[in-house]
């Protein structure tokens, strides 16, 4: 738990918190997504990055005027009590749905590949389970957790070279042979696996070296890209341009691609494995959702971390069908995402107005 303005997070906990919060359930579907660019998809995450880097610079500037603060009392301190809370509200509710995003689509997959037979509930509840422990130890712990994560999951990077063995590398030619609405689309349709980033609008206050934390978030940043771009020319060699269209989770059909004599079906490993990413993402999530709801009630309870949790499980499993839940994941929170992702730049403006241009506010 989370004691004070404790200044816990360490360089190498800030890099691991923003890769393993940005790598979660859309990475599954990267490929598909970014589909759209054919075979030049493989080069979107590096324009993303740079998008990303971009927007990045208000979100750090604001937080450097407001050093011991995160977003919800920046809220109330530049919009007033009442106004900042309604502000407070929505984001609460942005939080809640990302977890709810990341596990509905977990145990989806869970669900429709590895236990066709059974419903959704239990593995929902053990997820929820593990996530509500994890979440309850605080930032630090999530952050720990998100390096145990990169090291139970790291490795199988060096399955893509057997998607290399069995594809052409030549699919990558010509490059950049794409026009800017195909761009514009994928931009569009692949942001949505960037998101994670701006989790750095609440813990920077718990940040140690706050002078460096912009480069050490870019570097967990760049790390992502590089992964993405590696990932992406793997399917780029292994895939052809329909396959990519077609296939809803293209990674769990280059694990396919792999040749082990002691295993058989590593897909079901990975999809085992990948739980570590979805509870980084989702942990991160909760507990911003929780901060929110302390900070309204200035207070430490229980409730605040449980509210979130029952409200997400509610959510995936109550009777809103699938199309409707989709369209929420995927239309609503990221547009709600775009909101926040901007959101820093007016509130600089409201600062400069304020108290002027530069002033660290303590």
């Amino acid at each position: 738990m989370d004691r004070g303005r404790i200044h816990s997070l360490n360089p190498i906990l800030v890099i691991g918190l923003i890769m393993n919060t940005m790598v979660g359930v859309n990475l599954l579907g990267l490929a598909h997504h970014a589909s759209k660019m054919g075979y030049n998809l493989w080069w979107s995450p590096i324009l993303l990055g740079c998008i990303v880097s971009l927007t990045l610079i208000p979100m750090m500037a604001l937080c450097r005027r407001y050093p011991e603060d995160n977003l919800f009392r920046i809220h109330e301190k530049l919009l007033g009590k009442w106004l900042g809370r309604c502000f407070n509200i929505l984001i609460i509710v942005y939080a809640i749905l990302n977890v709810s995003t990341a596990n509905e689509g977990y145990i989806r997959l869970v669900q429709t590949s590895m236990l066709s037979n059974q419903t959704a509930t239990l593995p929902l509840l053990g997820l929820t389970l593990v996530m509500v422990y994890i979440t309850n130890g605080g930032i630090k712990l999530i952050a720990r957790f998100c390096l145990l994560t990169f090291f139970f999951t790291g490795w199988m990077v060096f399955l893509l070279q057997y998607g290399f063995q069995k594809g052409g590398i030549t699919h990558i030619f010509p490059l950049f042979h794409t026009d800017w609405r195909s761009m514009a689309e994928t931009v569009h349709n692949s942001y949505a696996s960037m998101l994670g980033y701006e989790l750095v609008l609440f813990f920077y206050p718990y940040i140690q070296e706050k002078n460096k934390a912009h480069k050490h978030v870019l570097i967990g940043i760049w790390i992502v890209v590089l992964l993405y771009v590696m990932i992406l020319i793997t399917s780029v060699s292994y895939f052809s341009e329909w396959q990519m269209d077609n296939l809803i989770y293209p990674i769990l059909n280059l694990f396919k691609a792999v040749e082990l004599s002691f295993l058989e079906r590593i897909e079901n490993l990975g999809i085992g494995l990948w739980v570590f990413l979805i509870l980084s993402t989702s942990t991160g999530y909760l507990w911003v959702a929780r901060k929110g709801l302390e900070e309204m009630a200035e207070k430490t309870r229980l409730w605040h971390l449980l509210l979130p949790t029952i409200i997400s499980f509610l959510f995936i499993v109550g009777p809103l069908s699938v199309e409707k839940q989709r369209y929420i994941y995927d239309k609503v929170t990221v547009y709600i995402a775009y909101g926040l992702i901007l959101w820093p730049i007016f509130l600089l403006l409201i600062h400069s107005l304020r108290f002027g241009r530069g002033e660290r506010v303590s």
